[in-house]
């Protein structure tokens, strides 16, 4: 095997080594260097290689925007929806993930609010005491007659991100019963969509 071994390499064939240029000398192409044009280098930069981010002025709570949103006949996850997106500020070309760039949401008229189909009797809430046995579950017709806000605040809060930046934009959320709120001197301006409402003869409500 050893003898097979040097053989092989005796007969091995010599490496092809590139010629070098005989025009170019090897230190001018290790030495060349790309230069820019005069005074191209300290040009600033354009608004593409610029990123931006909401300062703490940007952030205030009180320079805030309020909005109304009133409930009566819109479905509740559309208007939920909605909400969310103002909340997060998603409608706005400064929206930065984390940064709490929303509005103030204002929802009057929650419990006037609607669902298609059987929701209104399949659709179920439930909560834990912490005690053995303590599950309540109720149904939304039920929890609308209780307690109309929480229907609404729930579907909202399932929108937000599940973290300390959600918990506060929840803090911006109000929601009450009936069609006054006591907001006014925050001068909210009041929303509409469209697509959100169903005609009272529409098929998927009943």
């Amino acid at each position: 095997m050893l003898a097979l071994a040097y053989t092989m390499l005796a007969f091995a064939p010599t490496p092809l080594v590139a010629p070098r240029c005989a025009s170019v000398p090897q230190q001018q192409t290790r030495d060349a260097r790309v230069t820019m044009e005069e005074g191209v280098a300290s040009l600033e930069p354009t608004a593409a290689q610029k990123t931006w981010f909401p300062k703490a002025a940007d952030m205030v709570v009180a320079n805030k925007k309020w909005v109304v949103i009133d409930a009566e006949g819109l479905r509740l996850g559309r208007m939920a929806s909605e909400a969310a997106k103002l909340l997060l500020g998603k409608h706005k070309a400064t929206f930065t993930h984390g940064a709490d760039v929303g509005d103030a949401v204002i929802i009057v008229n929650c419990e006037k609010v609607i669902v298609t189909g059987n929701k209104a009797k399949d659709k179920f809430y439930r909560r834990h005491s912490g005690r053995p046995g303590g599950m309540t579950i109720e149904t939304f017709e039920e929890l609308q007659a209780r307690i109309p806000e929480r229907i609404v605040e729930k579907a909202i809060v399932g929108m937000l991100p599940k973290n300390s930046h959600g918990r506060n934009l929840f803090r911006h959320l109000k929601v009450y019963k009936g069609p006054s709120h006591p907001h006014e001197s925050q001068s909210p301006e009041m929303m509409t969509f469209s697509g959100l409402t169903v005609a009272p003869d529409s098929r998927i409500i009943n």
